[in-house]
């Protein structure tokens, strides 16, 4: 009397396309599904369209802190230029003469003053949460008002993974500021 030994996930051979029979079997069935929702999608007139499997983004590094903040004032006369700016923005609106663009970069400099502070401060979890927060808020900023001038969107998938919406900022930061090259702007 012969033994037969039990299949499991482990003990299960691994066919030519790198699939056990039964992820065969699974992945058969996840295609009827993603097929069936495409159809469904396409009858109602939508233009998204699903694959399995769903693709991974790559995460998303941006600039390095160095590279983003080169030429950037000092933290002190950071925070002193987006209080101003808070200030000028304020009048603005209480004016009526509110400008898109003035917000987005009071937005921008705040979210990469909160950055820098994190980057100063790593182990102060409110620090990093607030550098979170703001780099959020530019984000929906930029998407709701189409700005950005970095190669990634803030609604990109790469953006939205961890530690990308503080690669944003970076990567925005980086965009906007051109340092001054020495002996210019005397």
């Amino acid at each position: 009397m012969s033994t037969r030994t039990m299949l499991t996930p482990k003990t299960e051979p691994v066919g030519a396309d790198g699939f056990t029979l039964r992820e065969r079997a699974w992945k058969r069935e996840a295609d009827k599904h993603v097929q069936a929702l495409n159809a469904l999608l396409a009858e109602r007139g939508a233009a998204i369209r699903f694959a399995f499997p769903a693709p991974v983004a790559l995460p998303f590094e941006g600039p390095l802190p160095d590279e983003a903040y080169a030429g950037a004032p000092l933290l002190v006369d950071e925070l002193e230029d987006v209080l101003q700016l808070s200030a000028a923005l304020l009048h603005a609106v209480r004016t009526g003469a509110e400008e898109t663009a003035d917000e987005r970069v009071l937005l921008l400099r705040r979210a990469a003053l909160a950055d820098r502070l994190a980057l100063a401060a790593p182990h102060d979890s409110t620090t990093q949460h607030r550098a979170i927060r703001a780099a959020h808020v530019l984000m929906t900023f930029d998407v709701v008002h189409h700005t950005g001038c970095g190669p990634y969107g803030a609604d990109s998938i790469e953006a939205d993974g961890a530690g990308g919406p503080r690669a944003y900022v970076r990567q925005e930061y980086a965009a906007w500021h051109v340092p001054l090259a020495p002996g210019e702007g005397i």
